[in-house]
């Protein structure tokens, strides 16, 4: 266990036991970072309760566990040996048949996780012991970061930067128009009141770490249409009702083959209200469309069979829920079929998101860097060398999306700092280049809303320094997001090596010397090595 840790050993227990208190779990689990190096990817025991470790006192990266959190980045449970095949092993293997996982998510990585067991007298876990379990480990997430572990410490953003920008970000050279400032101004009022705000809307959200909810777009139901029908195919199925509650105009999807009475959508309705109560939900109020993707045939349906209802958990979406009704008690291979078609849902949903969010990091370059072609060209190169990078330190997909995503819109806070006037200016003053040192913080306010606290945080960090010396906050080391650090070096390369740049491209090898003449002070020196012995897939 890492020295620190054991210290604040009974700090963490303290927090562990809320399972008991506030989840019923008669078990749980505390893993964190097996090193100080988070790229190491091992998870350590550092406290328990009636836990059995069995073989599971380090888990890595590739544990079905650690690797369905990274992905689903939000707390999930499994009720049954038969509800998950990736995760019944384990389980059986520790004499439990029930779990409740929360990560511990913070600033982009995955820090570590809850592992709770087997709810007090055999109940099953629901959707209220999710949110419990959030707020578990929010407040373990407090406790090591009022200790400063892990890169956790409260930050705040500082007045000063460097009086020149990074290498990275070479400002273009040549004369254009200037236009008249207020006496004494560096900036326009304009520019300066978008640094003001920002730096405000920065600084309130440094240790907030709860995922922003999003409402359910077209796009996302337009998935669910394509892949719902499918709920038909599984045997004994008579209807199944996709539910959005709490989106725009709380839509629900009935699909069946046979006619739907009246009386059948009645039933169906006050099983959710029933469903929705023991699950400590608002009431239901919804506004179903019956569909018949295969026409209708057979007796009008005006009462239902047994009937289920489970969550679907998607990422910063909140209130979807699958409900199928079976004509008998579903078999072992129905079950199988439902929750096969719940994760195809999910993924769905998921999928769509990043589309979104995709399209929503295009828009942001433009129209304003059509302006300035040079850099729009080398925000898109870059986010194509991050990626690969990402991938190649096999980064969770989840994470591989945000170094992708922050590295398209890295340099957007440049469009409010005036960049227009001071594009193609053979030189700047201290001053100019000490207000351009904001547009992380301006850049990051600017996408957090949009795109999620994950990419804001990586576009804010990526001009620190592993040694301490950058900015907007002089972090140093492991407290920069992995995100910033891979889209730093890829910044550098592309903007060293480019044709297309707004500087002088040099050769590979020069540039090269370059990375590694900055590693351990402006780069992380591993990820600098990783990029170098990577390069023919990153940057070929």
């Amino acid at each position: 266990m890492i020295e620190e840790l054991k210290s604040i050993e009974a700090q963490l227990k303290q927090v562990l036991y809320g399972c008991v208190e506030h989840v019923q779990a008669t078990k749980a689990a505390l893993y964190l970072p097996a090193s100080r190096d988070l790229n190491d990817k091992r998870y350590e025991l550092v406290t328990h309760y009636q836990y059995n470790p069995a073989d599971r006192k380090v888990v890595t990266a590739n544990d079905d566990l650690v690797d369905r959190l990274a992905v689903k980045r939000s707390p999930f449970f499994v009720n049954g040996l038969g509800a998950d095949q990736r995760l019944a092993e384990m389980l059986f293997r520790q004499g439990n048949d029930r779990i409740l996982a929360a990560p511990l998510f913070a600033r982009g990585r995955l820090i570590g996780f809850i592992d709770m067991r087997d709810k007090a007298g055999r109940k099953p876990f629901e959707t209220p012991d999710v949110k419990a379990a959030a707020k578990i480990a929010d407040d373990m997430l407090h406790v090591l970061a009022k200790n400063n572990l892990f890169g956790l410490a409260p930050l705040s953003l500082v007045e000063s930067a460097p009086a020149v920008p990074s290498q990275s970000a070479p400002v273009p050279a040549a004369p254009a128009p200037v236009q008249p400032l207020p006496a004494g101004s560096v900036f326009t009022p304009g520019a300066q009141q978008a640094i003001d705000a920002a730096r405000q809307f920065m600084s309130r959200r440094q240790l907030n770490h709860e995922a922003t909810t999003r409402v359910l777009a077209e796009s996302d139901l337009e998935s669910v249409r394509v892949i719902f029908p499918a709920v038909l195919a599984i045997p004994d199925a008579q209807l199944g009702a996709f539910s959005a509650i709490g989106h725009v105009n709380s839509p629900q999807f009935i699909v069946s083959t046979n006619p739907v009475a009246d009386t059948a959508v009645e039933r169906l309705q006050a099983h959710l209200t029933a469903w929705l109560k023991r699950t400590n939900q608002p009431p239901l109020l919804m506004r179903p469309q019956i569909i018949y993707p295969f026409g209708i045939r057979g007796e009008p349906l005006t009462a239902l069979g047994p009937t289920f209802s489970a969550p679907v958990n998607v990422y910063s979406v909140e209130g979807l829920v699958l409900s199928v009704a079976f004509e008998q008690q579903p078999t072992a291979q129905a079950q199988r079929a439902l929750r096969l078609l719940l994760r195809q849902l999910e993924q769905a949903i998921d999928s769509s998101a990043r589309s979104e969010r995709l399209l929503i990091a295009e828009k942001l370059l433009e129209p304003d860097f059509q302006k300035f072609p040079e850099l729009a060209e080398h925000t898109r190169e870059v986010a194509v060398v991050a990626q690969r990078f990402a991938r190649a330190v096999e980064l969770p997909g989840s994470q591989v999306e945000t170094v992708r995503l922050a590295a398209l819109v890295h340099d957007v806070g440049l469009r409010l700092l005036d960049y227009e006037r001071l594009y193609r200016r053979p030189s700047l003053t201290a001053q100019e280049l000490r207000g351009f040192a904001e547009h992380p913080v301006v850049g990051a306010a600017l996408v957090e809303p949009l795109l999620g606290p994950d990419v804001a945080q990586a576009v804010l960090r990526h001009h620190e320094r592993v040694d301490g010396k950058g900015y907007p906050s002089r972090m140093s080391g492991q407290q920069i997001p992995v995100a910033s650090r891979i889209l730093q070096i890829a910044d550098a390369w592309v903007a060293m090596t480019s044709r297309q740049s707004y500087q002088t491209p040099v050769e590979r090898d020069v540039a090269a010397a370059r990375l590694r003449e900055g590693a351990g002070t402006q780069f992380d020196a591993a990820l600098v090595e990783r990029f170098l012995r990577s390069l023919a897939e990153i940057a070929p």
